[in-house]
């Protein structure tokens, strides 16, 4: 009789062991997605200013849809100023009835017509680093600009204080882009009674950003300009390293292309705000995955950003940030 009741906790015991172990199991083993076709990408710009910043953002794209198992197809124009060729290949996308699109955008309102189109076609919409003026998307993966420019803008207050040049300027990149919207936004609040001279676009071409900064550095009152993306960050500080102004205007940016951090590091970039690229591209293939698999998503997904200086660029906790590819 004894023996009779020790198998019987035995195998009760065994049987409340599989259950939880199958519970587990199940948790934590997502069933592979099944689509029709490839969710379809579309990116600023892919083959012509060469920026680090969407290499990296491509990464964190293709990482994602190894580990999740489904097919993605990544286009867009060749320059982030072809808001219009934008326009034609996410409508071209529209026809082929992808599964979702993910679109990072370049004009904040004009392509709101093409995302209301796709709507309507019931194929929904992720936007990533730059949204649109619109509720449509189901979720929006990116860094809150507002706060990455207010981190821009206090660090140059703080480095102006004993400038005796009281004047600032803003080299930006794209007039309607929301990023660009929203990070000079943050940059003037920061920077509120101070003496903002105005705000010049670079369309996001170096040699633009650098012919911007040289009429600018002429004026011996202009005391600092904060870059707004990777490229105005660059033209901005060669034509400062060239003048050799670097202790007389400083210089705050966006992101982290090697050759912006040989800058920060040789102080003619006084600091740089850095996102998270590879971020924005996992996550937002990770959230088609969980919206097409109809789990619920998160309306924005906030990458973050850090304010990096020569002082702490070399922390051991930012080096897989600033330096992605290992070199």
């Amino acid at each position: 009789m004894k023996n009779w009741y020790l198998l019987l906790i035995s195998l009760m015991a065994a049987l409340a062991l599989f259950l939880i172990l199958s519970l587990f199991y199940g948790r934590n083993t997502q069933k592979s997605l099944e689509l029709d076709s490839p969710i379809r990408i579309i990116l600023k710009s892919l083959d012509g200013e060469p920026m680090d910043f969407w290499d990296v953002v491509n990464r964190g794209i293709d990482e994602a849809a190894r580990e999740f198992g489904v097919q993605v197809v990544v286009t867009g124009p060749r320059f982030e100023k072809e808001i219009n060729d934008q326009i034609d290949i996410i409508n071209r996308a529209i026809e082929l009835s992808p599964p979702m699109l993910i679109v990072a955008a370049t004009d904040f309102k004009k392509l709101v017509e093409p995302i209301k189109r796709a709507n309507k076609l019931d194929i929904p919409v992720i936007t990533v680093d730059s949204g649109v003026d619109s509720d449509i998307p189901v979720s929006f993966i990116a860094t809150d600009n507002i706060e990455a420019g207010k981190k821009a803008g206090e660090e140059m207050k703080r480095l102006m204080e004993g400038n005796p040049r009281k004047e600032l300027a803003i080299v930006s990149h794209i007039r309607e882009t929301a990023t660009a919207i929203d990070r000079e936004a943050g940059v003037r609040a920061a920077l509120e009674g101070m003496n903002i001279i105005g705000t010049w676009f670079c369309d996001v071409e170096q040699e633009k950003a650098y012919k911007i900064s040289l009429e600018l550095l002429k004026n011996e009152n202009l005391g600092g300009i904060v870059a707004l993306n990777e490229v105005s960050t660059l033209g901005v500080t060669k034509a400062i390293e060239e003048l050799g102004l670097s202790d007389k205007v400083i210089a705050v940016g966006f992101d982290n292309a090697i050759q912006e951090l040989s800058y920060l590091e040789s102080g003619i970039l006084k600091a740089t705000v850095v996102q998270r690229p590879y971020n924005m591209g996992y996550l937002a293939v990770k959230t088609a995955v969980q919206y097409l698999s109809g789990e619920s998503t998160t309306p924005f997904v906030d990458t973050g950003s850090i304010l990096i200086t020569r002082d702490n660029m070399f922390r051991r906790e930012y080096q897989e940030l600033l330096f992605p590819f290992g070199q």
